[in-house]
């Protein structure tokens, strides 16, 4: 089965016309239409129908196809891109703020005292967005934070730690000298939290289901640095794993009552589908040294 045949179907059910699949990949109608008969008579089933009005529909069989069409180019891609990486003497690691705050220092001596530092290629965001990046074959590894336990198909996790989630004050706020707070009487505060791609946003929208309101988030952020220096100066609270808490002195951490408050599990992560090189073996066994 052809690749780019597939390419072209794919590309057929989306756009549904023929002239515009084939000025898309900037070939001839007939390619396109000989495309789909190579394998429509390989799978001896139709998988479009034109109507009269040159409208397309997609049969069963042919939904049934585009199911793994979809999937034989995401692995293709996949392959490509996993073989022309472990070519490079580099590893891309994943690093969410909070999880770099907390533990590079100890991976970095580590890494460091084998002469590994320098082989690393750190890419940071968000713990959301950086397991799509590794899905999507973009990273080798990543330390990556979840709520609860990791559960991804084709994803290998080797979990190191797990901490619950909290609220973080300013010295000056209210909160600051008591013994914990329940999520709804946090109604009427002010939020500074991260931006789209950390698992943290997930975690407070769902509290505040649960607690029937609606945060008041008056800023947003990418650095963990930038939000726990507006917290220090009571521009609004923080929510986050206590992950940070031995590290920032400038904010105090107030528990969280709830029950159930869920948990932030931090584990080394990677696709199962990846084979490591010798280098990046030896890059992987640091990091589990200094951290499992």
């Amino acid at each position: 089965m052809n690749t780019r045949d597939l390419e072209y179907f794919i590309a057929l059910t989306e756009i549904k016309n023929f002239s515009k699949v084939a000025y898309k990949f900037k070939v001839s109608q007939p390619t396109i239409t000989f495309a789909l008969q190579r394998l429509e008579r390989e799978l001896d089933s139709k998988l479009i129908l034109r109507s009269r009005g040159h409208n397309l529909a997609i049969t069963d069989s042919g939904e049934q196809l585009l199911l793994h069409a979809r999937a034989i180019i995401k692995h293709g891609q996949l392959a490509s891109s996993e073989i022309k990486h472990l070519k490079d003497a580099k590893l891309r690691l994943g690093l969410p703020p909070t999880i770099e705050d907390r533990y590079f220092a100890v991976v970095s001596t580590k890494l460091k005292q084998h002469g590994l530092l320098n082989k690393i290629e750190a890419v940071e965001l968000g713990s959301a967005a950086t397991l799509t990046a590794l899905k999507n074959g973009e990273l080798d590894l990543a330390l990556l934070g979840s709520i609860n336990p990791l559960a991804e198909s084709n994803i290998t996790s080797e979990e190191f730690d797990r901490r619950p989630f909290a609220i973080y004050v300013s010295k000056q706020h209210r909160l600051a000298n008591g013994n914990g707070v329940y999520f709804k009487d946090l109604k009427h505060e002010d939020f500074i939290l991260f931006k789209s791609g950390f698992i943290h946003n997930q975690v407070i929208s769902s509290m505040a289901k649960r607690s029937h309101f609606r945060p008041n988030v008056v800023f947003k952020s990418s650095g963990i640095h930038s939000i726990i220096n507006m917290i220090r100066e009571n521009v609004g609270i923080g929510f986050f794993s206590t992950l940070m808490s031995d590290s920032n002195s400038d904010v105090v951490k107030v528990k969280l009552l709830d029950r159930d408050v869920p948990q932030f599990v931090t584990s080394i992560v990677y696709r199962e589908s990846h084979q490591f090189n010798q280098l990046q073996t030896e890059i992987l066994n640091q990091i589990r040294a200094a951290l499992i």
